[in-house]
């Protein structure tokens, strides 16, 4: 059961029902103010997890497309569905959210697991031996009629 949660993103998903949807419909029925959700839960909070999860997704290898996934759930859910959130609000926070996610998820590359690899394009070679070697090819290239 935990393979087939981790395989189809579990973890992800479930902080994005958490933060897209959960988060906006407790807020509405606590009774915060509108300024305090916008503020505090949709910038705050979304917007820092977002910030995390665009480098989580660069960090482990996770599929791009999740990087939507907040997004969707937050504006198509919460705004334009259930109407939780005003329309305007919902629409700049989901396109806030893909950008935020993206700035990580392009930004620094300094732990991204492609840099240590070594391009081989003709196998590998002792770079450290002084030998030169010659390669002889015979004139029709060693191929026989």
């Amino acid at each position: 059961m935990k393979k087939a949660f981790n395989k189809f993103y579990g973890y992800q998903w479930l902080s994005a029902i958490l933060l897209g949807f959960l988060l906006p419909f407790f807020a509405q029925q606590i009774g915060f103010r509108e300024i305090h959700q916008i503020i505090w839960l949709y910038l705050v909070i979304n917007g820092s997890y977002t910030l995390y999860f665009g480098y989580a997704i660069r960090k482990h290898g996770y599929s791009p497309l999740l990087i939507l996934l907040l997004p969707v759930i937050f504006g198509g859910v919460s705004t334009f569905w259930l109407k939780l959130v005003h329309t305007q609000y919902g629409f700049y926070f989901s396109l806030l959210y893909i950008v935020l996610s993206l700035f990580t998820f392009f930004g620094d590359t300094r732990d991204d697991p492609d840099e240590s690899l070594i391009p081989i394009e003709s196998g590998f070679q002792d770079l450290a031996s002084g030998i030169e070697q010659d390669f002889s090819l015979p004139i029709d290239g060693g191929f026989k009629s």
